[in-house]
């Protein structure tokens, strides 16, 4: 039985938020992009890694330590915005748990383009796709200013979460895989 989306509201919490790793020798491209966005737009950032960063990094100025578990969770959903960037490991593809933490938990997710994007969510119905931090600054700032806009697609993408993206469907969808792989042998 799917989840009823908790309404949104306007959120008078963080703006524009990124929760994850910040250790420029493991997410270097990631980091790089982040420093960039926090040079030009307001962002928050809650990550591990921090020590690692130059003196210098903009990041810095950003930094508000580290979030986990609960904390995380109620951090997105008093964000307005969530960013997502993809780490070099997944090759392309759009599969960390920052897309349906953020989605879930109601915010705005603005992320880099995956391969399997679509497969996931409609891109500009229910996730926002940025090409690159100059375009990433500008789109934190438009849908700041665009309650609107924001909200709607922060809906959409939430319902999407809660409809498609759950644990239990999940599990039901790898049970199914197992059981086909078990009985081919």
């Amino acid at each position: 039985m799917p989840v009823a989306p908790t309404p949104l509201r306007l959120r008078s919490g963080v703006g524009a938020t990124f929760v994850g790793g910040v250790n420029p020798s493991i997410h270097s491209d990631g980091t790089r992009l982040l420093e960039e966005v926090a040079e030009g737009a307001p962002l928050e950032i809650w990550g591990y890694g921090s020590d690692a960063l130059p003196e210098d990094s903009p990041i810095r100025r950003v930094h508000r330590g580290e979030a986990w578990g609960l904390d995380m969770f109620e951090l997105l959903a008093r964000s307005k915005i969530v960013l997502n960037r993809h780490i070099n490991a997944a090759e392309g593809h759009a599969n960390n748990m920052r897309l349906y933490e953020a989605t879930g938990t109601g915010a705005l997710l603005l992320t880099d383009r995956g391969s399997n994007l679509s497969d996931l969510f409609e891109p500009g119905r229910e996730v926002v796709v940025y090409e690159d931090a100059e375009d990433l600054v500008e789109k934190v700032d438009g849908y700041l200013a665009d309650d609107a806009a924001r909200m709607a697609i922060a809906r959409a993408g939430q319902e999407r979460t809660l409809r498609e993206h759950t644990y239990a469907r999940r599990i039901g969808e790898l049970a199914e895989m197992l059981e086909a792989r078990v009985s081919r042998r």
